[in-house]
């Protein structure tokens, strides 16, 4: 989010998401940080959890938490609440604390088998729910 007073609060300001393409490294995200007007933004599609930082750079990093500066961009993606791929298979989401510019990770347990039996009942590819179990 980007402030119009204060640093780090203030109305939302959109990005520009057409514009980007699957981020897996830091050249995609040195490309996306192109498009992006916002100190924080949150992406996803990848499933695996990361976290994007430029300064003088660009750098990837797997961290649970990011206290977030203002003189730094922060393209975040903090994994998949189903279908993960970065081995673990609880449901990840996070929570963005704009009063204290802290961006947290949080991974929960869930009914792992009555997942994968409703998934194979609404006839969806086996595969989907097998994966659930290793979270690739």
């Amino acid at each position: 989010m980007k402030s119009q007073s204060a640093p780090l609060r203030g109305p939302v300001i959109a990005d520009t998401p057409g514009q980007w393409g699957y981020v897996f490294n830091n050249l995609d995200a040195a490309a996306s940080f192109t498009y992006q007007h916002t100190t924080v933004c949150f992406f996803g599609h990848t499933h695996v959890p990361m976290v994007f930082i430029r300064d003088e750079n660009v750098r990837r990093e797997r961290v649970e938490h990011v206290r977030i500066e203002p003189a730094k961009k922060y393209f975040i993606n903090m994994g998949s609440v189903g279908q993960p791929r970065d081995g673990n298979w609880r449901a990840a989401y996070c929570i963005y604390d704009t009063e204290n510019n802290l961006v947290q990770q949080f991974r929960v347990k869930y009914d792992l088998a009555a997942v994968q039996k409703k998934i194979a009942e609404a006839g969806l590819p086996r595969l989907l729910a097998e994966r659930l179990a290793i979270g690739r």
